[in-house]
């Protein structure tokens, strides 16, 4: 077992050949503006509570939890070394002094007591982290712990750290001001910031310092000026006060280079009381709280999608899918197939504030689940929630649940969330 568990970890290890990296993009539209070894393997120290906190957002807007939950400290989490709260054993804290105590102090025994609440271990928390990761289309990064305290197998890129850092933004609009938070106060003692730039760059709104000695001084921070945001990370100063200096450069620069127009696609967790997994929406301004089987929707609509052939390999990117996709095409103009409406039965693969978008995401499921989907047709289904209208994106032609339920189990395991339901539905 031994030799097994160090023959699998020796490719990762073999690949963090260095520690220094940077990648500034436009917020606005998801261009790259700077990139320096963004695909290359380093660990994230601290960074990683960026993902235990949209693990923790994630359970808030399914309604498993809220802010004034309490959370208790085991052993193990008050065991963590420092930085940490420093509480005793079977303490317990509200998630929103939680959230305040990892986005300030960094508090690795706040990050282990919100894992072993979530998942009942920070082991299985760990593995869920990664899981999620591979949704968000983080491909190489990989969680081993919730703290972001060492683990040689613990591995991201700069890359990933953006694409994370804009889906928090993205998915969970409402919880982000948090990470503006500049001062904790907790059990009588005040606890500042360590993303020190909060306190002196302007327009500085978050997000999130790390270190280990490993690592060297990372940071993801986002900026907005105006009309402008820019978002990036630095891995691997050589002090606090030198990667300080470098992002302060690079924000600097990338807001010369930043648009003022804002056409990069939002996604946003739509998500209800009792749901067992979010849906992605698409939306400049989220409303976290919708119902969507409620009962003032009805079906207004059902739309043919045209798709590009088998040929087009690369559905036209987001801006974030283009950040993980380097190989993707810019915005050639696939050859469309016109399709029908048939079968009793059908997959959804999202809801979306878009016809634009769920056409998109079709084409994008398409592209990468084609033997799943077969020759089923792709449609997208209006339909009205009060005042808004979503577009339900499915594949239609399912002549019973079987084969719906087998091609949806199919495109689960691509990490494409998806729904069988009967074509009147």
């Amino acid at each position: 077992m031994a030799v097994a568990f160090n023959l699998s970890l020796a490719p990762a290890l073999a690949q963090v050949k260095g520690r220094s990296a940077a990648l500034v993009v436009d917020g606005n539209t998801g261009r790259v503006l700077y990139a320096r070894s963004a695909d290359e393997l380093r660990f994230p120290a601290s960074l990683v509570k960026l993902m235990t906190l949209y693990m923790l957002f994630e359970q808030i807007e399914l309604g498993r939890m809220t802010y004034k939950t309490k959370i208790r400290f085991s052993a193990h989490a008050v065991a963590q070394s420092p930085s940490k709260l420093g509480v005793v054993e079977g303490a317990e804290i509200e998630v929103l002094d939680a959230i305040k105590a990892l986005v300030t102090k960094s508090a690795n025994d706040v990050a282990v007591a919100i894992a072993e609440h979530i998942a009942g271990s920070e082991a299985r928390f760990a593995q869920l982290m990664t899981q999620k990761a591979r949704q968000l289309g983080m491909k190489v990064t990989t969680f081993r712990n919730a703290s972001g305290l060492p683990d040689r197998q613990q591995v991201t890129t700069a890359r990933e750290m953006i694409v994370l850092a804009l889906r928090i933004q993205d998915d969970y609009a409402r919880h982000y001001p948090l990470f503006s938070t500049r001062t904790f106060t907790f059990n009588g003692e005040t606890y500042r910031n360590h993303n020190t730039l909060l306190f002196r760059y302007p327009g500085l709104d978050g997000m999130k310092t790390g270190y280990i000695r490993a690592s060297g001084f990372n940071l993801v921070a986002s900026a907005r000026r105006g009309k402008k945001h820019v978002v990036a990370v630095v891995f691997g100063g050589a002090t606090a006060a030198r990667r300080n200096a470098a992002m302060q450069t690079y924000l600097n620069n990338g807001f010369a280079k930043a648009s003022n127009t804002r056409t990069r696609q939002s996604t946003v967790a739509l998500v209800g009381k009792g749901r067992t997994a979010p849906e992605m929406v698409a939306a400049p301004t989220p409303q976290l709280q919708v119902d969507e089987q409620g009962p003032s929707i009805e079906v207004a609509r059902v739309r043919p999608v045209r798709v590009p052939d088998a040929r087009y390999k690369h559905a036209p990117p987001t801006s974030i899918e283009a950040l993980l996709d380097r190989t993707a095409p810019p915005t050639a103009e696939p050859k469309q197939t016109a399709m029908h409406v048939a079968g009793a039965y059908q997959i959804q693969i999202g809801a979306f504030q878009s016809q634009s978008e769920a056409e998109r995401r079709l084409v994008t499921a398409r592209a990468r689940a084609g033997a799943a989907l077969g020759k089923c047709t792709p449609v997208t289904h209006e339909v009205k929630q009060g005042e808004k209208t979503l577009y339900r994106a499915r594949y239609a032609g399912f002549a019973s649940q079987e084969p719906a339920a087998a091609a949806c189990s199919a495109l689960k395991r691509l990490s494409i969330d998806c729904l069988v339901l009967r074509a009147d539905q």
